[in-house]
């Protein structure tokens, strides 16, 4: 990236940032929490022959979810068709909308000491 600011901690958007940070962490530590007791709640159901547990306005469904292994002809098909869409892109012939967004991450050594922004 070439053209990217450093703000000082105290100014608001230094503000926002280190909202980002704590609420991408908290984002991530909770989805960790959440797939722990999901996998134990699995279980439970599985071991129980349930279909889905259910506590007050929560409820958990079982589902399930199919993944598919294709033949070589299959995979070669796809090759030709990846390759013709990016000749397409090549030749200005297929059509791109742009989108703009913003990516989170984080400093590996600020990281690491566990220091979030701001502090």
């Amino acid at each position: 990236m070439a053209n990217v600011k450093d703000y000082a901690i105290g100014t608001s958007i230094a503000g926002r940032l280190a909202e980002v940070q704590r609420i991408k962490l908290d984002i991530d530590r909770l989805s960790v929490q959440l797939d722990e007791h999901k996998a134990y709640l699995l279980g439970h159901a599985i071991r129980n022959n349930l279909d889905g547990l259910r506590c007050g306005a929560v409820t958990l469904s079982r589902r399930v979810r199919v993944s598919w292994v294709y033949s070589d002809a299959v995979k070669q098909a796809e090759r030709r068709l990846k390759d013709r869409k990016q000749t397409e892109q090549d030749n200005g012939i297929a059509i791109g909308t742009p989108s703009e967004h913003l990516v989170v991450t984080f400093d590996a050594k600020i990281a690491l000491s566990n220091q979030p922004i701001g502090v």
